[in-house]
């Protein structure tokens, strides 16, 4: 189990290298586009650790994403510490927030009614920020003046180094989902998901199995938003609003739950392909719901899904009969 997750791990280091090469090389008018893929890819796979491995489908994840971006900027803008100790702190405080948050509510729900309660919490931070205008700028949203004006390392634009950035959190993310999917931890969150009861059994808690993993992918949510905020320059509550939650579900679903390449594969087609080929936006909801339709018809497993089947149909064909 360990040399697989260290076969794995070095697998996503070597992605990481490439994603680097090109953080450093890629035109100016797409680097954003990079970032964007970056900042979702990990949101999705963070997201996939609670749908994947333990069947819970939460409504609120970007609240957390959002989370990360607010408390970072605050505590940079008006407390004054430095960006990377703003982040930690962020990102230590939303996992702490969110395990406060999800011990009772794995304990009583589940499945829809789950799903409900983290709606409710996701919508509940949403009206926090939208009546805090003197703190977090109300509905306008907080302008973000880290890096404004100066000269970032390397003479790279702001864009570009914050490319870096996202790099590094999506490299952690990734390493986190492989190493948990890996370990002992990984096989009690598939007993725990496969069967519950029988799960307590064999002397688990699932509560507080499902109460870790909540928290450590909310924590892995804020740290993309602590990359995000500088990069674009602002945050604004309508980025963690619950339809982006749906958003992310929805991405997937369509790639694939339990699979890092399906997620990805995901985010490729419903995030980065539109915004590449310039889809107007109402044609972007329309093809993530054509999506969504067609995927439930035809596999339900999604993108990963069809990859399999389409691996499986190709060995028996190559199989002497």
């Amino acid at each position: 189990m360990r040399t697989v997750a260290l076969r794995r791990s070095g697998l996503a280091l070597a992605v990481a290298v490439v994603l680097v090469v090109l953080a450093c090389s890629v035109p100016d008018n797409r680097v954003v586009l990079l970032n964007t893929f970056l900042a979702y890819g990990a949101l999705v796979l963070s997201l996939d650790l609670m749908v994947g491995n333990l069947n819970l489908l939460p409504a609120g994840h970007a609240a957390f994403f959002g989370a990360g971006a607010y408390a970072s900027v605050v505590l940079n803008e008006t407390a004054g510490w430095p960006l990377p100790l703003a982040g930690l702190a962020a990102v230590l405080g939303c996992g702490v927030v969110a395990a406060l948050i999800g011990f009772p509510v794995v304990g009583r729900t589940a499945g829809m009614s789950f799903a409900v309660v983290t709606f409710a919490i996701g919508e509940l931070m949403v009206r926090v920020v939208a009546k805090s205008p003197d703190l977090l700028g109300g509905t306008e949203g907080l302008t973000v003046m880290w890096g404004v004006g100066d000269e970032m390392p390397f003479g790279f634009s702001i864009y570009r180094y914050f490319s870096l950035w996202l790099v590094v959190v999506f490299l952690v993310v990734l390493l986190v989902v492989i190493w948990i999917r890996s370990s002992h931890w990984g096989l009690r969150l598939t007993a725990i998901r496969d069967d519950e009861n029988a799960s307590r059994g064999l002397g688990l808690d699932p509560v507080v199995y499902k109460t870790v993993i909540f928290g450590v992918a909310s924590a892995l949510a804020a740290a993309v938003g602590v990359a995000w905020a500088p990069m674009v320059g602002y945050i604004g509550p309508d980025s963690m609003a619950t339809s982006e939650s749906i958003f992310l579900l929805s991405l997937l679903i369509v790639g694939g739950v339990r699979s890092v390449g399906g997620a990805l594969a995901g985010v490729f087609l419903l995030m980065i392909l539109p915004l590449y080929l310039e889809v107007e936006p109402s044609l972007r909801i329309a093809f993530v719901g054509g999506a969504l339709a067609l995927i439930a018809l035809v596999e339900p497993g999604g993108i990963a899904g069809l990859t399999r089947r389409g691996r499986s149909l190709l060995a028996r064909r190559r199989s002497p009969a």
